[in-house]
């Protein structure tokens, strides 16, 4: 797939940054509290730019804005390493963040165009060569910067991240089943009232909306609750790994299990049905974390390790679910732009909720309100799409 090929060159440069850029700050000028606003600026941005970057891709088509797409990726990653400071920094931040809104466009249009029959599989094959971009990222940019620094780590993968614009200008975009509406009529507001007025579309975006806010309340407080759960006295520690270090293994699977499971699991969802694969997946996270916060030691490790492992198959299948969707819908790429906006809200959302209430009502409390929340969405919406399949 040349498309996430691109998208998989053109990520490295942002995936770079959660490895070395907490431990390169202090010598870049750049306080340690301003690490989190510089890394989450990009996700705030595409509240607003998944948006107009939907109408510029349905006004203009997949290719000219792809390619820009790519080249602004280049040109942000260079920028980390100018050494220009905090500001110099949020700018390339938030120029990623509108690279990204296009780039991920271009990846929804690329599915588009595949064998509708193997959505699932395809949005899974997508996110696995993202992420293989961002797993060679951290690995290279890691040893760079410890045998040479932040400048040459980024000069070097910056020189990956160009390699995403021959790939860009050679693609081909193959027609999709979206060409006849690729001339709207109407404002953004006008589409969005067309898109919200069907509970369907309404349930698929929440669905959207909470899958990431759970991840990312998982994802930003992983290490502390197995330091709560694990203590100090356990078998792994026995064989020297600590906290820190079971952690990382743990978040480490979210990525690899992208690799080595998407495609698979997104297969199963094209012939069980993405609804209903969504259903199965949201109770197996739900029954994940009950064990979760029930058991402690190695149980409570392994429990919320599948947790996190499920949570990569609702990801792709709920994409999966989106992209079949939008193709339904009067504007299919004002759609898109409205289903990854939610998404990168409830990215956005997650971590302050987690550090607000959960230092309130406890993580624990909050890992399972949010697992009874997703799974309790997720049946709405295959409801929802049982009863539009029975209309049609």
């Amino acid at each position: 797939m040349g498309v996430a090929s691109a998208v998989g060159l053109s990520i490295m440069g942002d995936s770079l940054l959660y490895g070395v850029l907490p431990l390169a700050a202090s010598s870049l000028g750049i306080p340690l509290p301003l690490v989190g606003v510089l890394l989450s600026a990009n996700r705030l941005v595409r509240l607003i730019s998944n948006t107009w970057v939907s109408r510029i891709f349905e006004r203009v088509g997949p290719r000219a804005p792809f390619i820009v797409a790519t080249v602004i990726g280049f040109v942000t990653t260079l920028l980390y390493g100018v050494g220009w400071g905090f500001l110099t920094f949020l700018v390339a931040r938030i120029g990623w963040g509108i690279a990204w809104s296009g780039l991920r466009q271009g990846g929804y249009q690329a599915v588009w165009a595949g064998d509708q029959h193997r959505t699932g599989r395809l949005m899974g094959l997508m996110w696995g060569i993202f992420r293989l971009g961002s797993a060679i990222s951290v690995v290279i940019g890691g040893y760079l910067w410890d045998h040479y620094g932040f400048r040459t780590a980024v000069a070097v993968i910056a020189g990956f991240t160009a390699l995403a614009i021959p790939v860009a200008l050679a693609l081909r975009w193959p027609a999709s089943p979206i060409e006849a509406k690729r001339s709207p009529s109407g404002s953004t507001w006008h589409g969005w009232r067309l898109l919200l007025r069907h509970s369907l579309q309404r349930w698929m975006l929440l669905s959207g909306l909470l899958k990431l806010v759970f991840n990312s309340i998982l994802v930003s407080t992983a290490a502390l609750f197995l330091a709560s759960r694990l203590g100090t006295e356990n078998a792994l520690a026995a064989l020297g790994l600590g906290i820190g270090t079971v952690a990382g293994i743990v978040l480490a699977l979210r990525w690899i299990s992208d690799l080595a499971l998407g495609p698979a699991l997104g297969s199963v969802s094209d012939r069980l049905g993405q609804a209903r694969m969504a259903v199965l997946l949201s109770a197996g996270i739900f029954a994940g974390i009950l064990g979760a916060v029930a058991f402690r030691g190695i149980p409570s490790l392994l429990c919320l390790s599948l947790v996190l492992i499920l949570n990569t198959g609702l990801n792709v299948t709920l994409d999966a679910a989106a992209s079949r969707i939008a193709l339904t819908t009067e504007r299919p790429h004002l759609f898109v732009g409205l289903y990854t906006t939610a998404s990168d809200a409830g990215s956005a959302v997650g971590p302050l909720l987690a550090y607000s209430l959960g230092g309130i009502a406890g993580i624990t409390s909050l890992y399972v309100l949010g697992a009874t929340a997703l799974a309790l969405t997720v049946i709405r919406f295959w409801r929802c799409d049982r009863q539009a399949v029975r209309q049609a």
